[in-house]
C-alpha cells in the first residue's frame, strides 16, 4: 500500500507528520513505528495519539533539505514505512554522462540529419531558493489549522487575522511571520483592540523585537494537545496572548493551573466521600474531621474549604453549631441527588428564556 503526503511548514518545523487516513490504519494501536528512507537509514518514530501525528522525522527532513508543499510517498512494507521523497528536477551540471560521438550526415542528405531535441528543466521551488521572497507571505501560516482547532478562524492576510468568536465579544490576533513584516504593520491592529504577535519558532524567540508579542508554533501545537485532556478555550489562549507571550513556558503554566484546578475537584470528591461514611445527625469537630481527611491524603486547608462550602447553598449538607462544630444535616447522597433535579431545572428554565428571547 502507497500514500502521498504533502509536507506543511508545521511538519518542517516540528519534525512531525499528521496522522492521515492511511497511517491511522496501518499504524492502529501502535506507538511506537520504524520508518526508513531511500538510503535504507531508519528513525524511531513515535506515534501521539492524542495530538494527532507521529514524531521523529525532523532528521530526515533535514537531510533531505525538504520544504513546505514537497511530496514524500509512504510505502507500508509489513511493519515498516519506507519514505521516498519526490525528487525535484535539477539541471545537470556534474556527473553528465559524455555524449556520442556526433556523426555528420552526408553533404548529399541534409534531410537526414535528426531534428533537434527541446529539453525543459524543472527548477527549484521559488521558496527554497529565495525563502525571504515576498511571495511566501501569500501562504497562510502552518498554525493555521492548529489555531481552528482551538476556536480561532482565518479571515485574512498579512498580517494573518484570526477571530474567536464568544458570544457578545471575539478574540483578535494579527500575526506576522518573523521576517515578514514591521512592528509598524501590527500597530493599527492593536489600536482596533487586537492582539498583536509575531509568529518564530521557539529556537527564534530572541530575535523577537522587544515589546512585541510572541507565539510559537510549538506552543499552539502543546495546546492543542492540551485540549484534548482539559477543557482549552480561546478565553486560555487570549489570557497567555494578553501576557505577550505563548510560548512552551507559558502554556506549561497554564498546563499546571488546569491539572490544579481539577485536582481541587477530586479533593471536594474525596472529601464528599469521607462525609458519607457517617451517619445521619451526626455531630463532629472539625479537627476530628481534618485528622480523619490527612489519612485520605487532604491538607486541613482542603477540608476547611470544603466544609464552609457544604454550609451553604445550593448544597446545605451540613450546619454550624458552634467553631468548630458541624451537624450532618443532610446524606450525602441525598444531598447530591437534589443538587441535580436543582441544576436540571435551572437548565430547563434557561432554555425556556433563551427560546423566547
Amino acid at each position: 500500500m502507497t500514500a502521498r503526503y504533502v509536507l506543511t511548514s508545521a511538519c518542517i518545523q516540528s519534525g512531525t507528520m499528521a496522522l492521515t487516513v492511511s497511517l491511522r490504519q496501518h499504524l492502529l494501536g501502535r506507538e511506537r513505528v520504524r520508518f526508513v528512507d531511500e538510503d535504507g537509514e531508519a528513525y524511531e518514530v513515535e506515534v501521539d495519539w492524542k495530538g494527532g501525528v507521529v514524531r521523529g522525522l525532523l532528521p530526515y527532513y533535514q537531510k533531505r533539505r525538504l520544504s513546505v508543499n514537497e511530496t514524500v510517498w509512504l510505502h507500508f512494507r509489513g511493519e515498516e514505512v519506507e519514505l521516498r521523497a519526490t525528487p525535484r528536477a535539477l539541471p545537470r551540471t556534474e556527473g553528465r554522462e559524455p555524449r556520442p560521438e556526433r556523426r555528420e550526415a552526408p553533404p548529399e542528405a541534409p534531410e537526414a540529419r535528426p531534428e533537434k531535441r527541446r529539453v525543459r528543466v524543472t527548477p527549484y521551488p521559488k521558496e527554497v531558493l529565495f525563502p525571504h521572497e515576498p511571495q511566501r507571505a501569500l501562504e497562510p501560516p502552518g498554525v493555521t489549522e492548529d489555531l481552528r482547532r482551538l476556536g480561532f478562524l482565518l479571515e485574512g492576510g498579512p498580517p494573518w487575522v484570526y477571530r474567536a468568536p464568544l458570544g457578545r465579544r471575539q478574540v483578535v490576533l494579527a500575526l506576522l511571520r518573523l521576517g515578514e513584516g514591521e512592528p509598524s504593520q501590527l500597530k493599527a491592529f492593536r489600536q482596533q483592540g487586537a492582539y498583536t504577535a509575531f509568529l518564530a519558532p521557539e529556537s527564534q524567540k530572541g530575535a523577537v523585537p522587544e515589546g512585541v508579542g510572541f507565539l510559537s508554533p510549538e506552543a499552539v501545537n502543546r495546546l492543542v494537545r492540551l485540549k484534548a485532556r482539559f477543557p482549552v478555550s480561546p478565553v486560555d489562549v487570549e489570557d497567555l496572548l494578553r501576557q505577550g507571550r505563548v510560548d512552551l513556558e507559558a502554556v506549561e503554566a497554564l498546563e499546571d493551573r488546569l491539572v490544579a484546578e481539577l485536582s481541587e475537584r477530586g479533593a471536594f470528591a474525596a472529601l464528599l466521600f469521607l462525609l458519607a461514611k457517617k451517619p445521619l445527625g451526626e455531630v463532629f469537630l472539625l479537627a476530628d474531621l481534618e485528622a480523619e481527611a490527612l489519612e485520605e491524603g487532604l491538607i486541613p486547608e482542603v477540608v476547611r474549604q470544603g466544609v464552609e462550602l457544604l454550609c451553604q447553598p445550593p448544597f446545605l449538607v451540613l450546619k454550624r453549631l458552634s467553631p468548630g462544630e458541624f451537624l450532618l444535616r443532610q446524606e450525602v447522597e441525598e444531598a447530591l441527588a437534589d443538587l441535580q433535579a436543582f441544576a436540571e431545572g435551572l437548565k430547563g428554565r434557561l432554555s425556556r428564556v433563551r427560546g423566547g428571547a
